[in-house]
């Protein structure tokens, strides 16, 4: 649930690319629901549906990386796991993902994050809100119970 497996933060086997060898920065990685991994993974996979990004590049339009489809199908299939509450699990990793914004925004404004990019983490907060909305709003209506 801390974020590290993500393809930003991982080596691919080269003799198979459908592989993780290893797993970086994974002293602070916990173990939790699966589909909060994936929908990490989705979030990053297509670069905040096209916010201006800070950090790495997103895969999603190149050639030797599957769609965003094809790639919870994959996982849906290997898994055996349903996906129906996936909204949710992207709705709770975007509002993760604005906190964590906020916090090295916070940190920029006081001198104490530096670098290309930092000065730009506030402005994508707002947008990374409305992701996490956009994304509760695919969630099936719930009935009201009797």
């Amino acid at each position: 649930m801390h974020g590290d497996y993500r393809l930003d933060n991982v080596i691919i086997d080269a003799d198979d690319l459908g592989r993780v060898a290893a797993v970086l920065d994974w002293e602070m990685a916990t173990l939790g629901d699966p589909l909060v991994d994936l929908a990490n993974a989705l979030v990053f996979w297509d670069g905040l549906k096209d916010l201006q990004r800070v950090i790495a590049a997103p895969p999603s339009g190149h050639e030797a990386f599957p769609g965003r489809d094809r790639l919870m199908a994959r996982y849906a299939a290997g898994t055996g796991r349903e996906l129906d509450e996936l909204p949710w699990y992207l709705a709770f990793v975007q509002y993760k993902f604005a906190a964590i914004c906020e916090g090295i925004h916070y940190r920029h404004t006081r001198g104490e994050t530096v670098g290309e990019g930092f000065d730009r983490i506030g402005q994508m907060l707002p947008d990374v809100v409305a992701l996490g909305h956009l994304s509760l709003a695919d969630l099936p209506r719930m009935q009201d119970a009797p």
